[in-house]
């Protein structure tokens, strides 16, 4: 059973074809403080896993 505090949200974009995870959630704009960055880099989503949290990406909408 997992815990709502052991998890994150992020955002992937696509910037000049290269893919950005954006924090969502306070949670997630913290460890991005931490590291002193406002994208999470894959490292960092790493050393956010090893710390037992899980990652839930949100989804895109579309704009019709």
């Amino acid at each position: 059973m997992t815990n709502s505090t052991n998890q994150i949200t992020v955002e992937i974009k696509d910037v000049y074809g290269k893919q950005v995870i954006y924090p969502v959630c306070d949670a997630a704009k913290a460890f991005a403080a931490i590291a002193s960055t406002t994208t999470l880099t894959a490292n960092a989503i790493k050393g956010i896993k090893a710390l037992g949290y899980i990652i839930t990406v949100k989804q895109a909408e579309l704009a019709l």
